[in-house]
């Protein structure tokens, strides 16, 4: 036979029926336990009829289901349901997931001004980033988000938990692997749907609130489990019974109603209906479950008056409290509120704030009415298209062979009595309008401006289509759902995750101080807290470029001043290095500074002593040269006046010649008229000769 080692298994648990000799006569916690149960099964009641309808059809609408209460008329067949409305609630809660987690530092731990020493904050910060990274909140936080996103309000639950740190390792003597670890304390993050959920109905806030519970069911091995490591009380093992698992409205998973129909019976389920209420009960009734009872306890169970009807005269003093009740009526744990700062570990947020209402509004509610009418139009569409598409034949039966099949497919053979065209006659009944595929874009457009998400492809094609694809016009365009996004995103910033961050960090420094230092004052920035400071960052950058190089200590102020704002997991080594560098020198270094400083003092002396006497040099210099330069200008003017009476001298010369010339003229001019005169006289001569 083959050994079964039980290593791995070390919880084991005794069942109700090996107790149930020790049952006692009555349930221990009775009266707590119908203190609690009533008012949570009221609180449920009230939510069931003014949520459980709704959120049953929201429900519906995001997964595609189809119910017989989705009929918009008696006659409608087709169940097609459109994804419009889905593919919203998956765009937005994607915006948010890419808004919160994109970051690999996506929460920052602030420490508070008055404190100094800001580095065990950042020391804080890592080891909770990493603690809550093995925990897999992630998941539970975008789980949150989504219910948020389809009913209007997420909730979680931050629980704290012992586990066991293992891991594998060889053994080095038998060579055998072996599990080994210690145990540590964990907080995770629960995520709880809304319809699981019990708040009281009169207050807007967990903390206004008497209390709230979380419904759930469980398998009945968790609470054996539980019972066995002593979380839930042991005296009520003799009491517990599997509780038939049945499932209505939105929770029905299944393909059909008669499906739904058949739930498993009470010894097939092995479940617990398990009721988890954080919130005030009377402390008297949770001192009756004391075993150690004092005076004190004997003056809380009476009444102001004496008498111990308290449904009339009130249940005295209340304490915070947290109450596990399973199958309504078997108290498994009742304690005071363990935690430090007396806070409650259930956290609500709103997807979209409703004025004075806890439940909030969701995507799915924007878009219900376009979703409805969506539906209606193109069911009503496949409706008409059966009609045309599908054959009809209107068919004389008294000329039809008894017995005859009717159905239509290819190659039959019809037999009638007489000519077919008297016998058969096909059937149209009307015809599909086209523009009812235009009314449907519009309908989706319509699911898009109410929820403020859109088909990104399609939207981006219709815009390149009408000529702005640039990447400014495409940036605008998207602006509009940002802008929308951003009251959701800031919910969950402020409502979910800064609380849930505080409350992991307290749970932690509380139950784990070794690790967490015990300095609780401290401020938590995640998601836009993270964007503002990163336009600090970009302010800061340019503050540091604008700064000339003469001022290094601002410099490094800034700079400083930016790692601070950043959330760089190597912000710690970086601001110790940069406080190194700030750090004033020591006795020896300021010696050896100060000796520097007084050869760089005397040499700088002498560099000035000879750039004076070199700069009277250029100045004697530069006299020199300016007398030189006055004696050559007049000089130069003196040859000026030279030249200048040369030039008169020639001009009168030229004067002169020009007068020569004119009596030259005048001269040969007389000459001529003295040899007319002689030739005048000489023919006179030479006629008075020849006369005689």
């Amino acid at each position: 036979m083959a050994e079964v080692h039980s290593q791995g298994n070390e919880i084991l648990v005794d069942t109700p029926e090996s107790r149930a000799s020790s049952r006692q006569p009555s349930q221990p916690g009775q009266e707590l336990t119908s203190w609690v149960f009533g008012r949570v099964n009221k609180w449920e009641d009230f939510r069931n009829m003014g949520y459980n309808r709704l959120w049953a059809e929201y429900w519906r609408m995001w997964r595609g289901r189809w119910s017989q209460e989705d009929k918009n008329r008696l006659s409608e067949r087709s169940r097609l349901i459109a994804p419009a409305l889905g593919q919203a609630i998956e765009m937005t809660v994607a915006e948010i997931e890419e808004a919160v987690f994109s970051r690999e530092q996506w929460f920052d731990i602030v420490d508070n001004i008055g404190d100094e020493d800001k580095l065990d904050a950042i020391m804080a910060r890592d080891q909770l980033t990493e603690d809550l990274e093995l925990a897999n909140v992630k998941d539970s936080m975008s789980e949150a988000v989504l219910n948020a996103a389809i009913f209007g309000t997420g909730i979680l639950k931050v629980n704290v938990e012992v586990i066991k740190d293992m891991t594998p390792q060889r053994n080095p003597d038998t060579l055998r692997l072996e599990a080994v670890g210690d145990e540590r304390v964990q907080v995770t993050w629960e995520a709880i749907r809304p319809d699981q959920f019990i708040p009281d109905p009169v207050g807007t806030k967990i903390s206004d609130m008497l209390g709230a519970a979380h419904k759930l069911q469980k398998p009945m091995h968790s609470v054996l489990e539980k019972i066995e490591r002593g979380t839930y009380r042991k005296d009520a093992l003799p009491w517990l019974t599997s509780h038939a698992s049945s499932r209505v409205g939105h929770e029905v998973d299944f393909a059909s109603e008669a499906q739904a129909n058949q739930t498993l019976n009470s010894h097939q389920a092995e479940t617990v209906e398990v009721i988890e209420y954080h919130g005030k009960v009377p402390l008297r009734l949770l001192n009756s479950l004391e075993s150690n009872r004092t005076p004190l306890d004997a003056v809380l169970n009476q009444n102001a008056d004496g008498r111990g009807d308290t449904a009339n005269l009130g249940d005295g003093p209340l304490i915070e409290a947290i109450v596990t009740i399973a199958n309504g009526s078997v108290l498994l744990r009742a304690m005071p509120n363990p935690f430090t700062m007396k806070d409650r570990s259930i956290i609500a947020f709103q997807f979209e704030k409703v004025p004075g209402r806890f439940w909030g509004r969701g995507v799915a509610e924007k878009g219900y009415n376009p979703q409805k009418a969506l539906d209606a139009e193109m069911r009503a569409r496949i409706d008409a298209l059966g009609y045309i598409s599908s054959p009809m034949l209107g068919v004389d039966s008294g000329r039809i062979p008894r017995g005859f099949k009717m159905e239509i497919k290819p190659g039959k053979v019809w037999l009638t009595q007489g000519k077919p065209s008297d016998v058969l006659e096909p059937l149209s009944i009307g015809q599909l309008q086209p523009n009812t595929f235009n009314q449907t874009q519009e309908l989706i457009q319509m699911v898009q401006m109410g929820t403020g998400a859109f088909d990104t492809a399609t939207s981006l094609q219709s815009q390149s289509s009408s000529g702005g694809s640039g990447a400014t016009s495409n940036s605008v365009f998207l602006g509009a759902f940002v802008k929308r996004s951003k009251r959701a995103i800031q919910n969950v910033d402020r409502n979910a995750l800064k609380p849930a961050i505080r409350k992991s960090m307290l749970r932690y420094m509380q139950y784990d101080p070794r690790r967490y230092p015990t300095d609780a004052t401290f401020t938590v920035k995640a998601t836009l807290g993270l964007v503002a400071r990163e336009v600090e960052q970009l302010n800061l950058t340019q503050l540091m470029a604008m700064l000339p190089e003469d001022f290094p200590e601002v410099k490094i102020a800034v700079a400083e001043g930016i790692i601070e704002m950043s959330s760089s997991t190597k912000k710690a080594e970086i601001i110790k290095a940069m406080q190194a560098a700030m750090a004033p020198p020591s006795e020896e270094e300021q010696a050896k500074q100060k000796e520097l400083a007084d050869l760089s003092f005397e040499q700088a002396k002498a560099e000035a002593t000879q750039a004076l006497l070199e700069n009277q040099k250029t100045l004697a210099e530069i006299r020199k040269l300016l007398a030189e330069a006055e004696v050559a200008s007049r000089r130069a003017e003196t040859e000026d006046d030279k030249v200048e009476i040369e030039q008169q001298r020639v001009q009168l010369q030229e004067q002169e010649i020009v007068q020569f010339n004119q009596q030259n003229q005048i001269a040969m001019r007389r000459l001529e008229l003295q040899e007319k005169q002689v030739d005048a006289n000489i023919r006179k001569i030479n006629n008075s000769t020849n006369s005689s």
